[in-house]
């Protein structure tokens, strides 16, 4: 999403790393130090400072939107929303007052919010807090936070810390944001900024901590202004800190989403379907206090709760998608002669693989391809116009779900709309480390019959990959492969998988298959390919079939890749292969 250009051509992007906790400098703040906190007095921001009271013993002064009430006499001993209006609604009703349901709602919310804020200010007291004050006011306004801060100098003293945690939100699509939808975001988050280092911009500050959101690293449909604010704030940070240096240490913390607070239940089931994790307000808060006792200073934006994910989150109903196209001829796929029946060329459901992985990398282009899983034929692609002007298909990819990683959902559609296969694609920042393989075939014993121009391996030199056989069981087969490479392949495509190696592993599938049920059969579905390598393989590879079920038409096993050295370079599990009819 962002790329830095420098004069002499050098071309910088971003990458997330994980951080842990350990050893850092930390802040060094005396007990009853003044810490000025904006939003700290409802919400996830009054969860963190709980923790902060009992570690850092501190002064508190809150300031928030909400003024301070009491709340009407007839509100006691009531709890729920209904109570509240009910009680609200027959107290208007003896006065002779009418009230409409708009302003019904709005004297709940007050009295609600009132609660919160005395319940939080009492919990603060009790965690720790030497003093603990609430201020009612616009954190905008540098005039009145001046003039309030200079109060609170004169009688708690200089203010040493600022934990900014104040922001509101406007959720609507770009076409539907005002300008007081952009105003009231933009303003709370950097003009409330803006306000509080002006107020402070004499005080000896030894902490300034930004609540930023994940948002502001990758987006969100609907927060175009929020997530501008706050990368604005990640900015904003990194600049204080370079310019206050070791004197004041500076945090912005993306935060996920929380659990309660701004996550309603429902949107908690979007989050949870989308693979994105909720932070629990008592781990929130303890994170912000380990980042402040030990987190290393030089490490500024940061994001807590699940590493950031490379594209925005789903919003309803509007899943990304694309589809590519991809033309079939005999010039441009000379090795298909080679896998034919009846003289007329054969997708295999290697290639489809190869075309399912190359589309999720083309849409997902800054991840790496994990695996592949649930391919399904759907129905098989005999090439009619393999030598003339080629045969087209399209595979459409449509984002499933987006946490850490990527989900995609793909098709292998002809140009009529026809459905020929079917799978899902996991994209990971990162490839997985290849493991050392267990795949086993059992006691093997010779296999004396012919490999190939048989009925049961039609194929002809291009993907005669199957170098050697090591022996066969009632439990599996193994072999020693070539892969694409060796087969002089490299010309024809930019690789993502080696094609000719993962047909060579469905070979020998077929051939225990035939042992097992003594006919001819092909390959139907793949539970998941995954991958440890990406592009051609080089050199010997061996390989082994480990036998799942028997049906009496229909065998199940694992297909694995491995390199001289014991290491997976490829795996293809649940792989189906069904008989023939005679």
């Amino acid at each position: 999403l962002e790329v830095g250009l420098k004069s002499n051509g050098q071309r910088t992007v971003l990458r997330s790393t994980r951080a842990d906790v350990e050893g850092g400098d930390g802040v060094t703040l005396e007990p009853g130090a003044v810490i000025v906190v904006s939003g700290g007095a409802r919400g996830v921001t009054a969860s963190t400072l709980k923790a902060l009271a009992a570690s850092h013993k501190p002064r508190l002064l809150l300031l928030g939107r909400t003024p301070l009430q009491d709340e009407p006499e007839v509100c006691k001993g009531m709890t729920t929303d209904a109570e509240l209006k009910r009680a609200l609604l027959m107290d208007a009703k003896a006065k002779g007052q009418k009230i409409t349901p708009a302003k019904l709602g709005s004297q709940v919310r007050r009295v609600l919010a009132g609660r919160e804020i005395r319940d939080n200010l009492a919990a603060l007291r009790a965690a720790g807090a030497v003093d603990v004050r609430y201020l009612a006011v616009d954190v905008r306004d540098a005039s009145a936070l001046d003039s309030q801060f200079r109060t609170v100098r004169q009688q708690w003293g200089p203010i040493r810390g600022i934990i900014h945690g104040a922001g509101v939100l406007a959720d609507k699509l770009i076409a539907a944001k005002t300008d007081d939808h952009f105003d009231r975001v933009f303003g709370t988050k950097i003009g409330g900024l803006k306000a509080l280092l002006e107020a402070t911009s004499n005080d000896p500050l030894a902490l300034l901590v930004l609540f930023s959101s994940v948002a502001a690293r990758s987006g969100n449909n609907g927060q175009s202004d929020y997530a501008m604010a706050n990368e604005t704030l990640n900015k904003v940070g990194a600049l204080e800190a370079r310019r206050r240096g070791a004197t004041c240490l500076v945090k912005s913390l993306g935060w996920g989403p929380w659990e309660g607070g701004m996550v309603t239940p429902a949107l908690k089931a979007r989050f949870e379907a989308l693979g994105v994790a909720l932070i629990p307000h008592v781990v929130g808060a303890q994170m912000m206090v380990e980042e402040l006792i030990d987190g290393a200073s030089n490490r500024i934006e940061l994001v807590l709760g699940a590493e950031p994910a490379r594209r925005a989150l789903l919003a309803a109903g509007e899943a990304p998608q694309e589809a590519f196209d991809i033309i079939v001829t005999a010039q441009d796929h000379p090795y298909l002669v080679d896998h034919s029946i009846r003289n007329k060329p054969v997708v295999p459901v290697v290639l489809v693989l190869e075309w399912f992985a190359r589309a999720a990398t083309a849409m997902v282009p800054d991840m790496e391809l994990v695996a592949c899983s649930d391919v399904k034929v759907r129905k098989g692609i005999l090439l009619e116009n393999f030598h003339g002007r080629g045969d087209r298909f399209e595979v459409h990819a449509k984002q499933l779900s987006n946490g850490n990683g990527v989900v995609l959902g793909l098709e292998l559609r002809s140009d009529d709309g026809r459905v020929h296969y079917v799978g899902k694609a996991e994209m990971a920042p990162k490839a997985p480390e290849a493991p050392v393989s267990k795949a086993s075939a059992g006691s093997l014993t010779d296999y004396d019959g012919p490999l190939y121009n048989t009925t049961t391996l039609f194929h002809g030199p291009d993907f005669q990959v199957i170098r050697s056989l090591a022996g066969i069981s009632n439990t599996g087969i193994e072999g020693e492969l070539e892969g694409a490479r060796a087969q002089s392949w490299e010309s024809h495509g930019q690789w993502r998988t080696d094609v000719a190696a993962m047909d060579g592993g469905l070979q020998l599938a077929v051939l225990w298959t035939r042992h097992m049920l003594g006919g001819d059969s092909l390959p139907t579905g793949v539970g998941s390919y995954k991958t440890y390598s990406t592009g051609l393989l080089s050199g010997a590879i061996k390989c082994t079939i480990q036998g799942q079920t028997v049906g009496r038409s229909k065998m199940v096993c694992d297909v694995a890749f491995t390199s001289p050295d014991g290491r997976l370079l490829a795996e293809m599990n649940n792989v189906e292969t069904h008989l023939l009819p005679s």
